[in-house]
């Protein structure tokens, strides 16, 4: 009971110190108590906790009262991470909460590398996120940067614009390689779909899919979807397989 009090004046009067305006935090820096003995890591999926701990680079000794701003700077410096925030639990525990950056497609270097909408490849195994990203087809380092830019940013404006039709496309590349029309494969289909399709468009594209699903044999090849020409879509079956 005694060693409970003392806990809670302890606090209490770190409270009370921290909300000096000059000399709380630095008296309670010295005070061996609040030294950090646990962090707490959360955000994490690309990342293990273990790999933002040691982004963060805690000093031994380090007291809960130390200034946070180079610990959350240290791990903002980490390729994966886009923001970090480092906060306190008295009375000896760091939070740290990170948002990492969002990959949005593979590419093919010496292995799949997961990359950013901004053409930043992240140190991350794929494994662990269990990401469910479409490859972008063809040598990264072969491909021309006008053309990366682009696949990126399409893949990314239809991972927005309709994720779950993009979750289900395994392929992307560029048809002949130009960026005019990107060539999706999808589990019913190869679709041929022209650079910036509207909201309309993917939406008459789920619908020809669905149509696809419910006509076609699961034992059939995939079909072939054109939507390159105005106001219509083209769709080959395989053979024995007929519209109706």
């Amino acid at each position: 009971m005694r060693r409970k009090l003392r806990l809670a004046a302890l606090v209490v009067a770190g409270a009370a110190a921290a909300a000096a305006p000059v000399w709380g935090p630095r008296v309670l820096r010295e005070v061996a108590w609040f030294r950090v003995e646990r962090v707490e890591i959360s955000g994490t999926r690309l990342l293990a906790p273990h790999q933002v701990l040691e982004a963060a680079r805690i000093p031994a000794g380090e007291n809960v009262w130390d200034d946070l701003a180079p610990l959350e700077s240290a791990i903002r410096a980490h390729p994966a991470i886009a923001g970090a925030v480092v906060s306190r639990d008295l009375p000896r525990t760091l939070r740290i909460r990170v948002e990492e950056k969002r990959p949005v497609a593979y590419v093919e270097m010496a292995a799949l590398a997961p990359i950013t909408a901004a053409g930043e490849l992240l140190p991350v195994d794929p494994a662990r996120g269990r990401l469910d990203l479409p490859v972008i087809r063809g040598a990264w380092s072969k491909i021309s940067p006008a053309l990366r830019r682009g696949l990126l940013a399409e893949t990314e404006r239809i991972s927005q614009a309709d994720p779950a039709l993009l979750a289900h496309v395994s392929e992307i590349r560029g048809q002949n390689d130009r960026l005019e029309v990107l060539v999706l494969s999808h589990p019913l289909a190869e679709i041929l779909l022209p650079v910036g399709a509207d909201l309309t468009r993917l939406a008459q594209l789920r619908a020809v899919l669905a149509d696809i699903e419910r006509r076609m044999p699961s034992d059939r090849g995939p079909a072939h979807v054109d939507l390159r020409f105005q106001e219509q879509i083209v769709v080959r079956l395989p053979s024995s397989v007929a519209l109706s």
